[in-house]
């Protein structure tokens, strides 16, 4: 990094492309999906305003901590993964505050569609995820108890905290204290 507004040295960039090779041709077809297509200048301009609202100093930075939430509410939906890989990579950085320019490459590096489900990927992960819960309704009637369900999200993959699950489960439990997991499914992947 260089000292200036912490934007990287050019020839730290992409080292690679300073040597050609062989191989250079079907690496490149190995690589990520291309960043987003340059938004308009009103998209542009709609994203600054929602970075700069999550500036507590005023100094046009915002806390790697609100990365994720900055992300999120530009339209992006990045995994936790992805964003403690990014928060870590700063850290190691010493950086702790980063400028719009810098959250705006790693919102275009999440892909075409800024790490949102195309509609086919959404069906795609509905359908996984429903028989990933199916595994548990051993009579086949499309519930689970909302005890297990609350287990299953507060304790494994990427968990989620007691308040979320009380949130998102909120008038999905029925008289017998179960939650109908396809309905529950479909709402979480189709927003």
């Amino acid at each position: 990094m260089s000292e200036k507004g912490n934007q990287p040295h050019p020839s730290s960039i992409h080292p690679s492309s300073k040597q050609p090779g062989c191989n250079q041709k079907m690496m490149s077809n190995m690589t990520a999906p291309p960043p987003n297509p340059k938004p308009d200048k009103n998209h542009i301009l709609e994203m600054h305003a929602i970075f700069l609202g999550h500036d507590t100093r005023g100094d046009n930075k915002i806390s790697i901590r609100h990365l994720g939430d900055c992300l999120r509410v530009m339209g992006a939906n990045p995994t936790e993964a992805i964003i403690n890989q990014h928060v870590r990579k700063y850290q190691a950085s010493t950086m702790d505050r980063i400028s719009f320019d810098e959250v705006m490459t790693i919102y275009g590096s999440l892909g075409k569609h800024g790490g949102r489900s195309s509609p086919k990927r959404k069906l795609i992960e509905e359908k996984q995820l429903t028989y990933s819960l199916s595994i548990f309704d051993t009579d086949n009637s499309g519930f689970l108890s909302a005890i297990r369900i609350r287990r299953l999200l507060t304790q494994c993959g990427e968990r989620m905290s007691a308040f979320e699950v009380d949130e998102l489960l909120k008038g999905r439990i029925n008289e017998q204290g179960l939650v109908n997991y396809k309905e529950l499914i479909h709402d979480i992947v189709n927003g």
